[in-house]
């Protein structure tokens, strides 16, 4: 039953996420595909062949060992260089791409040909997680399904079962589909990228995108004011994409006196796009893990949901200190490590003749601390600071604070 009113409802939302995400991966795929043959055809035309022998001294790469810009020793040797889809930098960086054949964890590799949707699929992904929790609590589609027979238990796990993992599914496939066109497109050698390493890229990606599907789950069915339960899943992707520089920031700050920094590159901990990049194994448990918690909050929330708190920010108000606590150290942790980041000008110019005072240091942070809790507590709290200011006003006696 509850199978059948679940795809009633999405099946054909489903179809069209599903041509969607297969439409951007297939021109993300197809753009690669017809760059690379594009190239390839100028390349080995006779008015290339004419620049390259009346300038053979401007097609240099760098040289990692000599530190030093190498001039190519023929036209085939740069053609088989440039025709490579995975490298160590852009192409106009002048970095030979025959250094990426071997992999190596520690390095980050681009792609030289084609567009990029790899982000905004993620993001599409993430809003499906967002809207199909918080259209349902907008749209009464609860009560509906409140008042069946089956237990809210029930109602979830369905949910999760029909509409959230064939989302996550469709999302895989298109993935699949993507690097499947890349191998059947370009030929061997210049796909320089195994099955093994692509697959591994996905997987890490995979896991990423299942985490802030997860977040976005987490938020849609805990939010419910029709403005700033959208707004507050905006503000959550656009801090959510500063993450890994924030993330770097942060692990940086305790590298200043290492030389040789950390035994991982902390560009590859987050896999936002699909390639010869593979980030960790490691970091894929992590972000299950904290994926699991996520739907484990959820579900206990969802059990207990009451209707009459719709339209307030949060519909749990049992929730509003664990929740702020949460807002507070996310928007704070990305806040003082991409934004103003005082320690890492601290630890800078420590040693400087424009050196910052360690008490202006704590200070700026405590400042940026105070300032986001309350705005955030304003935010959470809105309805209760709104009842205590009304009855304020209305009886001019002490104020009410078990209300928060």
């Amino acid at each position: 039953m509850l199978k059948r009113i679940y795809l009633k409802r999405y099946g054909k939302t489903l179809i069209a996420f599903a041509i969607l995400i297969f439409g951007l991966y297939f021109l993300n795929a197809h753009g690669t595909v017809s760059s690379w043959h594009a190239q390839n055809k100028y390349y080995h035309s006779s008015d290339f062949e004419r620049s390259f022998k009346e300038q053979p001294e401007s097609f240099t790469y760098w040289d990692d060992k000599l530190e030093k810009d190498m001039t190519y020793t023929s036209i085939k040797e740069y053609i088989s260089d440039q025709l490579y889809v995975y490298g160590r930098a852009y192409p106009d960086h002048h970095i030979s791409a025959q250094q990426a054949q071997e992999y190596n964890p520690k390095t980050t590799y681009f792609t030289r040909f084609g567009g990029d949707f790899n982000i905004l699929t993620i993001f599409i992904v993430s809003l499906a997680g967002f809207l199909i929790f918080f259209v349902d609590e907008k749209t009464a589609f609860n009560r509906f399904l409140f008042g069946l027979p089956q237990k809210r238990k029930q109602l979830f796990g369905a949910k999760l079962l029909y509409v959230a993992l064939p989302i996550l599914m469709i999302f895989l496939l298109a993935q699949l589909f993507y690097i499947t066109y890349l191998k059947i497109g370009i030929p061997d050698p210049y796909l320089n990228a195994s099955w093994s390493q692509l697959i591994h890229s996905i997987i890490n990606n995979f896991s990423l995108t299942i985490l802030l599907f997860a977040v976005s789950i987490f938020i849609g069915s805990m939010v419910g004011n029709l403005a700033f339960g959208p707004l507050t899943w905006v503000i959550f992707s656009f801090l959510a994409s500063l993450i890994p520089s924030s993330v770097s920031n942060f692990f940086n700050l305790f590298s200043f006196n290492q030389p040789k920094g950390y035994p991982f590159n902390l560009e590859n901990l987050f896999i936002v796009r699909i390639g010869k990049t593979g980030g960790y194994w490691w970091m894929i448990p992590i972000f299950l893990v904290i994926s699991l918690l996520f739907i484990w909050w959820t579900y206990r929330k969802f059990k207990n949901l009451s209707l009459e708190n719709d339209g307030d920010y949060l519909l749990h108000h049992s929730s509003r200190w664990p929740v702020w606590f949460l807002m507070w150290g996310f928007t704070s942790f990305i806040a003082l490590n991409y934004f103003t980041n005082p320690w890492q000008t601290y630890l800078v110019l420590k040693d400087s003749s424009k050196a910052v005072s360690l008490f202006s240091t704590i200070s700026s942070t405590a400042l940026v601390l105070v300032i986001l809790g309350l705005v955030l507590f304003v935010v959470v709290f809105f309805s209760s600071i709104k009842n205590v200011w009304q009855n304020y006003r209305g009886k001019r006696n002490n104020l009410d604070v078990t209300r928060f």
